[in-house]
């Protein structure tokens, strides 16, 4: 499925649930159609991502193809943080979608952790660079406890994949992006939290013509993920071990509906989004429709006000 056709699958999922119809049908039907879920969608990437937090090798190989970590600097056998936990799914809208940690000895062998959260976001607003701020403090802030030296310190590599643009064509032609602490003069000061930002919708628009000879690791997961998403033909991956696995997790027979349920209720998030942009760009149809809505709802106290006053006068 497309992010359209997740959205009227989700929406029907919601309206069954709430009206008492029948789920199991409706996913059947949707499988039949699709047979692949939005990969994109929050919750099903981190259900998809984590083989329902028993297998961590997709999540792996998409973080090392993401922060472009090869050889002995890969990441291997993480350490899932925040699983699916007591038959229910974590959503929180205080950390990222997909968070897994690793130890490793760094070059002076001394024992180190990396902390990588993976992050999915549809709608760009003026807030949401603020939002990947948070993330990172709120690691950093949780980091040392009482006692502890500074030295203590864990990495933090949040890696954000967007389906809207960091930085137009025009000012820049890569889709990947890498921000870190620099001083004035560009020297690193310090490489312990990092942000790596993937324009997907970027790529995907130019996959055929500027990154046609792209053929990192990321470009294929970026290409793997839409062929799945349009149902289209998957050949091109089959003998990928990794992608075998995604076209296999990614299909909408194996998801349990409750899942489904879940994502659902929480399509209100992006509404609240929007309506926040809405207000911040002060489009004129969003204030026609607020006016419109105030005067009716003061309608509605006036005539109230009017069915008091009569039922007063009639026991005065």
């Amino acid at each position: 499925m497309n992010l359209y056709q997740m959205s009227h699958f989700l929406e029907e999922i919601h309206d069954a649930k709430k009206n008492g119809g029948d789920i199991h049908e409706i996913i059947e039907r949707y499988h039949r159609l699709y047979k692949y879920v939005y990969i994109y969608n929050d919750l099903c990437a981190k259900e998809i991502l984590t083989g329902g937090g028993k297998d961590l090798s997709l999540v792996t190989n998409l973080a090392n193809a993401a922060l472009r970590l090869t050889g002995s600097d890969c990441i291997s056998n993480p350490t899932l943080e925040n699983p699916v936990v007591s038959g229910g799914y974590v959503y929180k809208d205080i950390e990222e979608d997909i968070l897994i940690s690793r130890r490793r000895l760094d070059e002076k062998d001394e024992p180190v952790v990396d902390r990588i959260g993976l992050e999915i976001q549809h709608v760009g607003y003026d807030a949401y660079n603020n939002r990947l701020l948070f993330y990172v403090a709120r690691h950093v802030g949780n980091m040392l406890k009482k006692g502890d030296f500074y030295d203590k310190m864990q990495n933090v590599h949040i890696i954000s994949f967007q389906m809207f643009d960091y930085l137009p064509w025009k000012v820049s032609k890569r889709y990947v992006h890498n921000v870190r602490l620099l001083d004035d003069e560009y020297h690193t000061f310090s490489n312990q939290q990092t942000l790596t930002i993937v324009e997907v919708n970027k790529f995907l628009t130019h996959a055929d013509t500027d990154y046609a000879q792209d053929d990192s690791r990321l470009a294929q997961w970026l290409r793997a993920i839409d062929a799945l998403n349009n149902n289209d033909d998957f050949s091109t991956f089959v003998n990928d071990r990794h992608f075998q696995c995604l076209q296999k997790y990614a299909e909408v027979s194996t998801f349990a509906p409750e899942l489904f349920v879940k994502a659902g209720e929480h399509m209100k998030d992006d509404v609240e989004v929007a309506a926040y942009i809405a207000r911040k760009e002060g489009r004129e149809e969003e204030r026609a429709k607020y006016e419109v809505e105030k005067e009716e709802m003061a309608a509605k106290f006036e005539a109230r006000i009017r069915e008091l006053e009569a039922l007063l006068a009639q026991k005065g």
